[in-house]
């Protein structure tokens, strides 16, 4: 009798010979996944476009991941059936930002659900349905950022390590090495981004074909919303081995909950027939930014002082009465404007800020109410003890270095609290003629955000936009106008009171350094965060 028509499977298994035989054929060891995401990228889910995250951030992810039909069998060119119907998995990752060109993350997969009835069909033993998959550790190495080149560049290497399990499809035993280079920029609203590598991994014979290293490749076009941003990518790879060509394209979005959290999902039909391309997967999940507790120093409050209690009574013999004399009017030393000692009116609260005299430590130093020992009377010029003044502590709770503007030297400081400003290290970036705000600048601004949110004693900030004299000077102003309300717009998202916030476009009037050369017009185009008094009618707007 002669043998059946062979098998081709052009998802895993390329010819499986014999499938008629009763004994039950062990499929080959590999790994089925095939996509790489990155739910902690600033930039897009699908790459990270060459930017790191912020030095010292540490985010974190949990995902669900849906596939249909990933692994399909084939005979004579028609498809027969799938062997793996359906996979579910959960997906933990993590990113931690060790310096500003240094980041390093993980990602852990663990199969929840797999449907392999389809070998049991075609006799062949089934995987297990459940199980570790291929952990991934990965460094990323920044070598260009937007900020100061044409784009922002980065190497990355993402190692799977050799403990997935075999026999559920999700590891082959050997490792898993993907160099690669990533790279992005920003166009008006949206970021491009692409990425380019090798994938290295055991060749794996499947039948007459092989399954083993190729160079996937991707591209990702994502907006660069405030709350809400979407995304639209395409992945693929150029096998090196005997296989087919895989293809996926995927669309989704992220919406973010605060300044920490944000959800996302994403989705797409697979366009190919190799191994690990599903007929369509979905993806859905949580990132957030990792809490850190910031518990203030505390220093012993001083006891407050006893009002000392009445003298007993004692029993006088009244004299002989004195000769009558005219009545003297007897004056209330604590009624207003009245003067008196701090002793003779223990009631009262002389410097007026809520602690009577009797318990207040500093009865002519007026408590500050800053939350911090509030109770005593006193101001507390210097909370957390750590010799910066809270007047220009940029952490007024935690203990810092003054090199650091009082916070702790892992978080590095951007901004300096002046007598009439705040000082800001770091330019403030827009689109080129636009009033949108770069993402590079979100770091700067949700730093000047926490340092106002920590000193409220500073009710007004006036926003100023400035340009070069380039252009005509109205169109200029109209612009460094637009620029500041952005701005505006930006501290108001996080969490900055709208009523403490003005905006004032200055356009070309008010140059720090010489137009005439390319330097001095760069530092011509900024932004300035003034303290200014409550604002006059007309003098700001915040439009």
């Amino acid at each position: 009798m002669p043998l059946p028509t062979p098998l081709r499977l052009l998802s895993t298994l390329a010819l499986l010979p014999t499938l008629a035989s009763a004994a039950s054929s062990p499929v080959p060891a590999f790994d089925l996944e095939r996509l790489s995401l990155n739910p902690t990228s600033r930039a897009a889910l699908g790459t990270s476009a060459g930017g790191l995250r912020e030095p010292g951030e540490l985010r974190l992810s949990l995902a669900a991941h849906y596939e249909r039909s990933p692994l399909t069998l084939f005979r004579d060119g028609e498809r027969m059936g799938s062997l793996v119907g359906s996979r579910t998995q959960v997906q933990l990752a993590g990113t931690y930002t060790v310096s500003k060109r240094v980041e390093v993350g993980a990602i852990l997969p663990l199969m929840a659900h797999q449907g392999t009835g389809g070998f049991a069909d075609q006799g062949m033993t089934s995987p297990s349905s459940w199980g570790l998959g291929t952990p991934v550790l990965q460094g990323r190495l920044g070598l260009l950022d937007e900020a100061s080149a044409p784009v922002s560049l980065a190497a990355e290497l993402a190692v799977g390590l050799p403990v997935g399990r075999q026999d559920s499809l999700q590891g082959s035993g050997g490792w898993d090495v993907t160099p690669r280079v990533s790279a992005g920029r920003t166009v008006g609203p949206v970021v491009v981004g692409l990425e380019a590598g090798v994938r290295l991994r055991n060749h794996t014979a499947v039948g007459s074909h092989e399954v083993g290293p190729e160079l996937p490749w991707a591209a990702t076009v994502a907006t660069t919303g405030q709350r809400l941003r979407g995304e639209l990518g395409l992945r693929s790879s150029v096998p090196l081995t005997d296989s087919p060509m895989p293809m996926e394209l995927l669309a989704g979005g992220r919406y973010a909950l605060g300044s920490r959290l944000e959800v996302f999902a994403l989705g797409g039909p697979g366009l190919g027939t190799a191994p690990g391309t599903p007929a369509f997967r979905v993806m859905a999940g949580v990132s957030m930014a990792a809490l850190q507790a910031n518990r203030p120093v505390m220093r012993p409050r001083v006891a407050e002082a006893p009002v000392p209690a009445p003298a007993p009574a004692v029993a006088v013999v009244a004299p002989e009465p004195a000769p009558v004399e005219a009545p003297v009017a007897v004056v209330d030393v604590c009624a207003p404007n009245q003067s008196h000692s701090l002793e003779q009116c223990p009631l009262l609260d002389d410097d007026g800020d809520g602690v009577a005299n009797a318990k207040d430590h500093c009865p002519v130093d007026p408590e500050d109410r800053d939350g911090f020992l509030d109770d005593d009377g006193c101001p507390e010029v210097d909370n957390d003890g750590d010799a910066v003044a809270d007047a220009v502590d940029n952490c007024p709770l935690v203990a810092g270095p003054a090199t650091n503007q009082g916070c702790p030297a892992k978080q590095k400081q951007l901004v300096i609290i002046t007598q009439d400003r705040l000082e800001i290290r770091e330019k403030v970036y827009f689109a080129s003629g636009k009033a949108r705000v770069l993402p590079r600048s979100f770091p700067l601004l949700e730093q000047v955000a926490t340092v106002l949110n920590n000193h409220p004693e500073l009710t007004h900030i006036l926003v100023e936009g400035h340009t070069d004299s380039r252009g005509r000077p109205e169109t200029n102003r109209t612009l460094s106008q637009q620029r500041a309300s952005s701005v505006v717009q930006q501290l108001e998202s996080r969490g900055v009171a709208a009523d403490r916030l003005m905006a004032a476009g200055r356009g070309p009037d008010a140059p720090v350094a010489s137009n005439g050369t390319a330097s001095g017009r760069e530092l011509n185009r900024r932004v300035e965060f003034h303290i200014a008094p409550a604002p006059a009618a007309g003098q700001a707007s915040r439009d």
